[in-house]
């Protein structure tokens, strides 16, 4: 081989030991940067951030929700005039009523009152002169024992929530709620005890 075609073969190693360098640079270029926490704090800041101001606008909103509050006066005055008792449970300001239906069917009377709790939960308050299955027919048996503001009431579990019945001033007062106000019944009970 002579010197020529030995600095020929050379050469063309030398060519293909650039080429080989320049695509390790190229192939090294295209690699993914790893992920530095930083990086990572900063995405998990950009989802965070529009969710926790949904979440701030949706509490606003929802604690400002106005309800409509009813004159349960006439019912109750009615009702009062028919032999019930007419219980007036003593609730604080923030309970509303909202809605209220007095009816008479014979010697039955029964008066139902909806109420909204400071919590957001409705529950209702009925008196009959009737048993319980006047306000739900649900209502039957012994019921399971429940002590609340010193009245010994008989609650029971319904589809819609939770009942407790009680014998009051010779009337039925049945005080339900659906399952999300079902922590409530003790204080309605307590405004009906301090009004009997």
């Amino acid at each position: 081989m002579s010197s020529e075609e030995v600095k020929g073969a050379a050469e063309v190693d030398i060519e293909a030991l650039a080429a080989a360098e320049a695509n390790a640079e190229s192939a090294k270029a295209k690699r993914p940067k790893p992920r530095r926490m930083r990086d990572m704090a900063l995405s998990m800041a950009v989802l965070l951030v529009p969710l926790g101001l949904f979440y701030w606008a949706w509490s606003w909103l929802a604690e400002d929700r106005q309800v409509s509050v009813v004159d349960t006066a006439e019912n109750y005055a009615t009702a009062a005039s028919l032999g019930l008792p007419a219980i007036e449970p003593e609730l604080g300001e923030d309970w509303k009523p909202i809605s209220t239906h007095l009816a008479a069917d014979g010697t039955v009377t029964t008066l139902r009152t909806g109420w909204y709790s400071p919590d957001g939960n409705g529950l209702q308050m009925s008196e009959t002169s009737g048993d319980a299955t006047e306000v739900d027919e649900g209502l039957t048996g012994a019921g399971t024992p429940v002590e609340s503001a010193g009245i010994e009431w008989a609650s029971y579990e319904l589809d819609s929530g939770e009942a407790w019945v009680a014998v009051i001033d010779g009337a039925t007062v049945v005080l339900s709620a659906e399952t999300d106000g079902t922590a409530d019944l003790d204080d309605l009970a307590a405004g009906v005890a301090a009004a009997s």
